[in-house]
């Protein structure tokens, strides 16, 4: 089986954050093949791209135009009693917390994985506060590797703007990260399980998410708090741009609804169903696993 960044970090066996922080200090104090070491410097690079983003990001998670795609992404998730869920680069379990309330509280439980999960454990001491027990489990995981999870496991997944983000799957880049990505997706669905997952679209132009924010940037009480208001949305439209362009050099996969529906199929997916969301520049998907 082809290595995954994940485990070229040797000794790393996914129990503590994986930052850019520990890929430069794994690099400087190991002799590891070229190749390798190559690979691990790209994923340092990103890394410590999402983490800067990460400092911002929750003030766009405040507009409105992030605030439709969650209820669209809602909206496509179909949880039932006594479901298992994965949600895919949980962050602050955004994902998990609407596939909970979307269920009544009836799914059995929802696996959240990332590589940070310091947002997670934040969001679900938030909710112990209120006396409120979710039924979610955190694990460190990356979805450049294979999961730890067997073949038919869960019953639905949601996985929002982090699919078409990875750029590398067990030594695969660009477009074959993506396809190698949505094929792990498939094997751990269970059969006639849902993927609900959001990609930009092909030629993506994250202005208008920038102009459709202004409003919310404009209003103290719905948006950034303090002073820097304009400047800290100023800085996640820099940090989109950069996302949009890293998209139009491959590194970044955003296909056509044409071109995702094809590639979907070819995986084994079947049922497709679509809306735009996100100022229009994100694809939202709902596919299924075919029952045997």
């Amino acid at each position: 089986m082809a290595t995954g960044l994940y485990e070229l970090i040797r000794g790393y066996n996914g129990n503590k954050e994986l930052t850019a922080e520990v890929i430069d200090l794994y690099l400087s104090s190991n002799d590891i093949p070229h190749k390798d070491r190559e690979r691990l410097l790209k994923l340092g690079e990103e890394l410590k791209f999402w983490e800067e983003y990460g400092e911002i990001y929750f003030n766009l998670e405040k507009a409105r135009p992030y605030k439709n795609l969650l209820h669209t992404f809602k909206d496509f998730c179909l949880p039932k009693t006594g479901d298992i869920w994965l949600d895919v680069g949980s962050g602050p379990l955004n994902v998990s917390e609407l596939i909970y309330k979307k269920s009544e509280g009836k799914v059995k439980s929802i696996e959240a994985i990332d590589v940070v999960l310091g947002p997670a454990r934040e969001k679900l001491a938030r909710f112990n506060q209120l006396g409120i027990s979710l039924p979610i489990n955190l694990r460190y995981a990356s979805i450049t590797d294979h999961l730890l999870y067997p073949k038919n496991y869960f019953d639905g997944i949601g996985a929002n703007l982090i699919l078409s983000y990875v750029i590398d799957f067990c030594g695969k880049q660009g477009r074959e990260a993506l396809v190698g990505v949505l094929q792990e997706m498939l094997r751990v669905l269970k059969p006639g399980g849902h993927l609900v997952w959001s990609t930009p679209k092909s030629g993506v132009n994250f202005f208008w998410v920038f102009l459709a924010s202004i409003p919310d940037m404009l209003n103290p009480s719905a948006f950034f708090s303090g002073d820097n208001r304009i400047s800290q949305g100023i800085r996640i439209f820099k940090h989109a741009l950069e996302i949009q362009r890293k998209g139009k050099r491959g590194i970044y996969t955003f296909l056509s609804r044409k071109e995702l529906e094809a590639l979907l199929s070819s995986i084994g997916f079947i049922n497709p169903a679509w809306e735009k969301s996100f100022a229009k520049q994100v694809w939202i998907n709902r596919v299924y696993k075919p029952v045997v």
